[in-house]
């Protein structure tokens, strides 16, 4: 389901199939027999990454009112170890200048897709949940908040299970330029974060939208994981009278607000 206007956007996958219009497939990416999006497969490569890309760019501010859009995005995704293999790498919501469309260069591993480790400029806003400690990350599980490259400026503990099915939402408010996280896993364990993060400053008007997935050297070496969307929505609107939703909803969610993914 996709309804788009000149300055809003929204789109709904409950399922995943072959000819999803909208959607743009790209590296190890594929819609399996179930509906369910694999970004990731067993092929034993090191080079194993997978993402799924809104086709069209989206509108995120407004260069002439300098009106900024609020967005509401919720996924649910599975993280699998494979069997004989450790946890490595994650996946992470990104966005980007309509000029990272395609998969970077070298961007395999840790990368996540979405950096080219040749470059410095790698330009895109991320909200990653990483399992595989790499040399800039902490060393444990977390969700980070990335505004400017593969670095978290925000981060937290999280507990991440294989096999478990994870909802996620996240919420852009406009109004406070607050990016918010909640992520519920099939346990009824809650991680949420939160970051002020002016899009105005880091984006260019509009950006293209995707969920990215790494897995890790290779099973040879002992790190592959697949990396498993089941679903994925998006809204967005310019609309400075509308708010789609504060993020004070991170204060006040409870274990049985599950359903509300």
């Amino acid at each position: 389901t996709k309804v788009n206007s000149e300055n809003s956007v929204s789109f709904n996958y409950p399922k995943f199939t072959p000819s999803n219009s909208g959607l743009t497939l790209q590296g190890s990416a594929k819609v399996s027999d179930s509906g369910v999006l694999e970004l990731t497969r067993r092929t034993g490569s090191d080079r194993n990454v997978g993402r799924v890309v809104y086709t069209n760019p989206i509108p995120i501010w407004d260069k002439k009112t300098d009106n900024l859009a609020s967005f509401v995005s919720s996924f649910s995704f599975i993280m699998e170890t494979i069997a004989g293999s450790s946890p490595a790498q994650g996946i992470i919501f990104f966005l980007t200048d309509p000029s990272g469309f395609q998969i970077p260069s070298h961007s395999f591993v840790g990368k996540l897709g979405v950096v080219d480790a040749n470059r410095a400029d790698n330009n895109f806003v991320g909200v990653e949940f990483d399992v595989y400690s790499n040399p800039w990350d902490p060393n444990y599980t977390h969700i980070g908040i990335n505004p400017y490259g593969l670095y978290s400026s925000k981060l937290v503990k999280w507990n991440y299970v294989s096999g478990s099915l994870v909802n996620v939402k996240i919420i852009y408010d406009s109004h406070s330029t607050t990016l918010s996280v909640v992520a519920i896993d099939n346990r009824g364990q809650i991680s949420t974060i939160s970051l002020m993060v002016d899009l105005r400053c880091l984006l260019s008007e509009t950006a293209v939208i995707g969920l990215s997935g790494s897995s890790g050297i290779s099973r040879s070496s002992g790190n592959e994981q697949l990396h498993n969307i089941h679903s994925w929505s998006f809204t967005s609107t310019l609309d400075p009278t509308i708010r789609l939703m504060s993020s004070n909803i991170i204060n006040n969610i409870t274990v049985t607000d599950a359903s509300y993914y």
